[in-house]
């Protein structure tokens, strides 16, 4: 592969698959595998609860990378307290996990690239998210609100995805560095699936993790509330193949 280091963070650097299309460049940085813990929460219809996650970013040669996701309840007996500080792959070590709670298929398509609409251009977006950053991962905002150095211009995205649970989803947002934020444009379910109206989501590598949240509103309510957030480290070599979770365990 090639280093590719532009529009990143000084020292970061990462090696990109040479049949990976052009069109991706600024989404290499998410190709691999990832695995880490989270947090669950949504109101009175979630318990707030630790999960295990694992993330997937391939690509055949195609302009569009596919994202599969799982999440996994724990087994509270075989696994250790976890706080945000540790390390995605360390915490994943340290917990066990028992049943799939979800799982999940995206491609991330880039359409194109614009300069950002000024300063605060992350909120006039599409998937434009509650809160400001997702656990630290909006590193190249300025905490006091003033305005944020031009870098390189943002890359617009389109995605799709479906879940095993009757959703799909068009979604609409931008990547831009090691950062990413995408929101729902359209969600449809089948009859059975319970409902689900918005979606945002924001992504970003912060110490060489990956850090993501989502918003989502659903259950009947109407705004967008606080449902996931995680904390994935990247997996080398033949630890990133599946993960193998014992029938009834």
């Amino acid at each position: 592969g090639r280093a590719l280091a532009t529009a990143y963070p000084a020292g970061m650097t990462f090696s990109i698959p040479d049949d990976l299309a052009p069109e991706l460049y600024p989404l290499a940085w998410l190709v691999g595998t990832w695995r880490g813990y989270g947090i669950l929460t949504y109101g009175q219809t979630v318990p707030e609860q630790a999960v295990a996650q694992e993330m997937t970013f391939d690509h055949d040669g195609g302009p569009y990378l596919r994202q599969t996701t799982t999440i996994w309840t724990l087994d509270a007996t075989r696994s250790s307290d976890l706080d945000f500080d540790t390390p995605g792959l360390e915490g994943f070590a340290r917990i066990a996990p028992a049943r799939i709670w979800s799982t999940e298929t995206a491609y991330w398509r880039p359409v194109g690239q614009e300069e950002p609409d000024g300063e605060g251009a992350d909120a006039d977006g599409p998937g434009a998210a509650s809160a400001d950053r997702p656990d630290g991962a909006g590193t190249d905002e300025s905490s006091s609100g003033g305005a944020r150095p031009r870098t390189a211009p943002r890359t617009r995205l389109e995605l799709v995805s479906a879940d095993p649970a009757g959703h799909v989803a068009v979604w609409e947002g931008w990547i831009r560095g090691p950062r990413a934020q995408i929101g729902t444009q359209a969600v449809g379910r089948t009859r059975t699936a319970v409902p689900l109206t918005q979606m945002n989501r924001m992504f970003g590598l912060v110490g060489g993790d990956l850090m993501w949240t989502q918003d989502m509103a659903a259950f009947g309510e109407t705004e967008p509330k606080t449902y996931a957030s995680g904390r994935l480290g990247r997996v080398q070599g033949p630890d990133a193949a599946g993960i193998a979770v014992p029938a009834g365990t």
